[in-house]
């Protein structure tokens, strides 16, 4: 499965190296990969340097900054199995279409989308009638299953910070 791991913002310098605007929490999560994908193409990396939400990418087969700079605002992709995340860290990816469910075994609703905020990640859940967002935070959510698809969320703090639509 490919994974949105960016986008190109500009060529860097003379000799092909591209600026890549990083859509992972921390870039150095790409510093071990070796190809990634810009439309249906696939590019060996040459030389990747993390560099805060940026990386500077040199791909195999881009060698001048007229071939960078063709590359500007497209969309890259990496393989999600040759990303290493840290324990308890999961992709937005894995989490929509997940069943939230509160501890009680009530069920919330499906997650559609995560809105990125700077102090917590936000959760659309749609139950089919009705909206509902709530943080990810570390006393709401219970436990992860990305496998099984299903967010186990604390009933008592989840009342405390849910807000729902309509």
């Amino acid at each position: 499965m490919k994974l949105e791991v960016g986008k190109v913002l500009k060529a860097q310098g003379i000799k092909g190296e591209i600026k890549l605007q990083c859509y992972l929490d921390d870039s150095a999560m790409l510093a071990d990969i070796k190809e990634l994908y810009i439309g249906s193409v696939s590019y060996a990396v040459e030389k990747i340097r993390p560099d805060g939400a940026f990386c500077y990418v040199l791909l195999r087969g881009i060698s001048d900054r007229n071939l960078a700079e063709a590359m500007r605002n497209k969309t890259v992709f990496a393989d999600r199995d040759c990303i290493d995340i840290p324990k308890d860290r999961y992709f937005i990816a894995d989490l929509i279409d997940c069943k939230a469910v509160l501890d009680d075994g009530r069920e919330v609703g499906i997650v559609r989308e995560v809105l990125q905020y700077g102090s917590a990640d936000v959760f659309v859940c749609n139950d089919g009638a009705r909206e509902v967002s709530f943080p990810f935070l570390n006393d709401l959510v219970v436990k992860v299953d990305t496998g099984k698809k299903v967010l186990i969320l604390n009933s008592r703090r989840f009342e405390e910070v849910a807000v729902y639509e309509n």
